[in-house]
């Protein structure tokens, strides 16, 4: 069974997450990562040179075979929520609806786009969010307790619908058709593509059975996933293992990059060494241990302040239109990892944000990973896009339409002479296990010939094969020993050849079938003046002896003269008919 992979093409790395599908799960059993190269030359888009990463993954670690899962960035997916007056509609009529409705609001024409959709749990907006939990290690607890977060408290609320809601990613069909060229050229054209900012809802629901810190980090009511990637930042609400919200926002570790560039003034790849090994943000929960890292506090903090500006809009957003509330944030991604990053969100946005922990990468990336130093946080957008594909009902697929994959038995040709091999070796087997029959199935019968022998010998005076044991107990030539018919046969075979009610009158009222020999006893009455009851005995011996077999068996052959007298009945004579038969 070939692999599902999740294929993220990240700005600043390519992502390759390996699952195994088994029954009634799937495992994550191997990750690569790797860079995206330098332009090779002035203009390279940046879409192909992360191609080019991925092509090198997949030629290096032979991935051309398995089953490819990718994701289109959120800045190229149009997420809207969408309204209807109705409360219940089927979905090839709903998904008329649902395109008529994106028509109307996207600068893109129907036949132009490709799009999918989710219906939203109606009682969404109904849920009364419980006071927050205490709050993990790292996050102020100053706002433990509170019901709602004070921002959150200040928006609009969404009313419960009157009808249906609709979670909708809409992209033009052009870019998802260059992505599948993109990857095609590679060998890794995707079977499905996501959106990527929906593409979280399996991973919160694999935490949320991961024991000890992950039960505390995702159980409860609606959680927030914040990607934070290079160049982008999505953002998932997720209510009981569906996605409600969805967003991308175009502020991501690149800038933080820039500003310490520019601060400092240092080369692009020296700010990128300095962010990953002395970058850190202050918070209460976290102040800044000397100057140097208050100055680098001061580098980041304005280029963070927009991100925190628009995480607090989206989640505004989301409980405006959904009526969804974020209990709690998880962080994930690149630039989570961040010192200090998780204390400063919470501490800004009042809410209780959370890293992944080592529960979290086990629950995710199991055990050997790991073991390797795997971590989750990073290859989060990766697994979730890996394990999408293995559900088999991947939700947000925009391979839809003309663009829906294609399966084909091209496969066949490159495993032909492992099939080759595998059915000699089979056809080899099964030739085996004949020959052990056949083997058994002689000795057995030369065991039996012995013993046949030895009681031949007790019988008839001389040891005897088969074939004469059979010819001296059927003088006439039969070899078959066992009997033409059965009694039941007989039985039919007796009932067949009666004449019919309008030619006699006959009540059976004994039928004694032994070996050779048929008696039956009845009761004949006459028909009219001119069939009396022993013509109707005279017909009946009459019938059965011309009655022969579908097989021409003739088994009515000897009979001698029927034993009668008068019935009670003056118009009735009791009589005995005795058939001898060859056939029993």
């Amino acid at each position: 069974m070939s692999r599902i992979l999740g294929i993220d093409l990240g700005a600043y790395s390519v992502k390759v997450a390996v699952l195994a599908p088994g029954f009634r799960s799937a495992a994550m059993v191997d990750y690569y990562e790797r860079l995206v190269p330098p332009p090779a030359h002035d203009g390279e888009p940046l879409e192909e040179r992360a191609a080019r990463a991925l092509g090198e993954i997949v030629r290096e670690q032979r991935l051309d075979q398995d089953s490819p899962y990718s994701a289109l960035p959120g800045d190229r997916v149009f997420l809207h929520v969408l309204e209807f007056a109705f409360k219940s509609l089927r979905r090839p009529e709903l998904a008329k609806a649902v395109g008529a409705e994106l028509e109307s609001v996207l600068p893109i024409e129907l036949e132009d786009m490709v799009y999918a959709f989710e219906q939203l749990p109606r009682d969404v907006g109904r849920r009364e969010a419980p006071e927050l939990a205490a709050l993990e290690e790292g996050v102020d607890p100053s706002f433990a307790g509170q019901a709602v977060p004070p921002f959150l408290a200040a928006g609009p609320l969404a009313a419960p619908a009157d009808g249906m809601r609709v979670l909708s990613c809409a992209a033009h069909s052009d870019r998802v058709r260059a992505l599948l060229d993109l990857l095609g050229g590679e060998r890794a054209e995707p079977r499905g593509v996501f959106a990527a900012p929906a593409c979280y809802p399996r991973l919160v629901e694999r935490i949320a059975h991961a024991p000890a810190e992950g039960e505390a980090a995702a159980a409860g009511g609606p959680v927030a996933v914040v990607d934070i990637g290079h160049e982008r930042t999505d953002v998932c609400v997720v209510v009981g293992g569906r996605v409600v919200y969805a967003r991308t926002i175009a502020r991501g570790g690149r800038q933080l990059t820039e500003s310490i560039a520019r601060i400092w003034r240092l080369s692009w790849s020296q700010a990128e060494a300095a962010k990953h090994q002395d970058g850190f943000v202050a918070s209460a929960a976290e102040p800044a241990q000397s100057d140097a890292w208050s100055r680098i506090h001061e580098a980041l903090v304005p280029e963070l302040t927009p991100l925190v500006r628009d995480l607090r809009q989206t989640l505004l957003a989301c409980r405006s239109r959904t009526g969804a509330t974020a209990e709690r944030v998880l962080l994930v991604g690149g630039g989570s990892r961040l010192r200090g990053l998780a204390s400063y969100l919470s501490e800004q946005m009042q809410i209780p944000v959370r890293l992944l922990g080592p529960a979290e990468d086990h629950a995710i990336l199991g055990p050997r990973l790991q073991g390797l130093g795997a971590r989750a946080d990073v290859s989060f957008l990766a697994a979730g896009i890996a394990f999408e594909g293995a559900s088999g009902r991947g939700a947000f697929d925009l391979r839809q339409g003309d663009l829906s994959f294609k399966a084909d038995l091209s496969f066949l040709r490159a495993k032909a002479m492992p099939l080759v091999a595998a059915a000699i070796v089979m056809v080899a087997f099964a030739a085996i296990s004949g020959y052990a029959n056949l083997y058994k199935l002689r000795k057995s019968e030369a065991a039996l010939g012995k013993r046949l022998a030895l009681e031949s010998a007790e019988v008839f005076g001389s040891p005897l094969s088969a074939t004469q044991v059979l010819q001296r107990v059927s003088p006439q030539g039969d070899d078959n020993p066992m009997p033409k018919m059965t009694a039941y046969d007989l039985l039919l075979a007796l009932s067949a050849a009666m004449p019919g009610k309008d030619q006699v009158k006959i009540d059976v009222e004994e039928v004694d079938i032994k070996p050779a020999k048929i008696t039956v006893r009845a009761v004949s009455a006459k028909m009219d003046d001119t069939h009396d009851a022993l013509l109707g005995i005279k017909m009946t011996e009459d019938a059965l002896k011309k009655w022969t077999s579908p097989g021409k068996l003739k088994c009515f052959a000897e009979f001698p003269p029927p034993e009668s007298q008068p019935g009670k009945d003056g118009g009735t004579r009791s009589f005995s008919l005795t058939i001898k038969t060859p056939c029993l």
